[in-house]
């Protein structure tokens, strides 16, 4: 009935280990840091001669630096709240931290939000302050491209709109105005659109106002941005309707009812009528039943033949303690998490039932 899911390949190459959570070097990096030695090279060759190429080098992995603690201060301060925190990547896009906060707080996802850019203003004062102390050279431009850095990545990721840190924001304070994460998730992602909008406008349209042609370089560091922001601003706000819409549906609604069997009780014991599920001495669902294994043992085998021996073990996230009359959203991040596409809902002890992605999907359709 159930397959275990192929391994998720990694998103680039792994560097480092922040409390058990893997960080990567995402594949796509590589194309940020070629572009950034391809604009600022030439413009440090005059100065710089033929070390010109290695210091850009030098600001693309800056870049990556003041990046990756930014991440690392979202993993850290998602830890620290007892949310999953699955991955650190820096990629093309900058930066981005995989974690589960589907039962965050508003106060708890605003901290979350706020200490990745805090953790940069903390570079730039580092960065700004270690400049002072030296004399002029590369050294000395280092120390101050990196406290500007980290000043730009704060102040950015401090805008107004997902999918940035300051659009978490936005959406902490409209869920704990108006109660209703989704409404709010989609507020802050017309937040996002109006950033979008704004960052376009900084980079052409505000020049060509002053009758000035936008450089190639500005003009495609503007539209890489805006592309970044339009997509993960139109992203939340399709994530906000969607959980708006599960919200109103009851896992009850979606639940397909199961019959308990004991793991090693013989064939013959199988339940009718329900789909049986594999339970350990403790009551606690363990397998499901393979149905083409289950076909392929002859009648007179199956008094002797146990359940788990035509049963795929299930990983032990695949149970949830919950009320079934709760709402659906309760099941989207250990459905996720889970990875199998299935859950075994446990309420007071009892099994009740199992939640499939495929009812999941069902629900969401038939909602106008």
């Amino acid at each position: 009935m159930s397959t275990q899911p192929a391994p998720e390949p990694a998103p680039g190459l792994r560097v480092a280990t922040l409390g058990g959570v893997p960080v990567y070097i995402g594949k796509s990096w590589g194309i940020l840091a070629v572009i950034i030695i391809a604009l600022i090279g030439p413009q440090l060759q005059a100065r710089l001669g033929a070390t010109a190429y290695l210091v850009a080098a030098a600001y693309a992995l800056l870049l990556l630096l003041a990046v990756m603690v930014h991440e690392a201060a979202h993993a850290i301060g998602a830890r620290a709240f007892g949310f999953p925190v699955h991955r650190v990547v820096a990629d093309l896009w900058g930066g981005h931290t995989a974690l589960d906060v589907s039962r965050s707080t508003p106060g708890r996802s605003a901290v979350v939000a706020v200490v990745g850019p805090l953790a940069n203003l903390l570079l730039s004062a580092l960065g700004y302050a270690v400049a002072a102390m030296l004399p002029d050279g590369i050294a000395h431009g280092l120390a101050n491209i990196f406290g500007f850095l980290n000043l730009m990545l704060a102040l950015f990721n401090l805008l107004p709109g997902l999918p940035l840190d300051g659009g978490q924001l936005v959406e902490a304070a409209a869920w704990k105005l108006t109660g209703d994460r989704y409404r709010a998730r989609v507020i802050a992602g017309y937040g996002g659109i109006l950033v979008t909008l704004g960052v376009l406008y900084w980079f052409v349209g505000a020049p060509m106002l002053r009758g000035e042609k936008p450089s190639l370089g500005s003009l495609g560091w503007g539209l890489l941005i805006c592309y970044f922001l339009w997509q993960g601003a139109r992203s939340a706000i399709a994530s906000g309707r969607v959980g708006g819409a599960l919200s109103r549906v009851r896992i009850l609604d979606v639940l397909t009812p199961v019959a308990p069997v004991p793991y090693d009780a013989p064939l013959t014991q199988l339940p009718s009528g329900l789909a049986p599920v594999a339970v350990d001495a403790a009551g606690m669902p363990v397998a499901l039943l393979d149905l083409a294994a289950l076909e392929s043992v002859p009648a007179h085998a199956r008094a002797f033949t146990p359940v788990s021996a035509v049963s795929r073990t299930q990983p032990p996230a695949w149970v949830l303690d919950i009320d079934p009359n709760a709402s659906l959203t309760e099941v989207l991040g250990p459905l996720h998490a889970v990875g199998t596409g299935l859950l075994a809902i446990r309420h007071q002890g009892r099994l009740v039932g199992v939640v499939t992605a495929e009812r999941v999907n069902d629900a969401l359709e038939q909602r106008p």
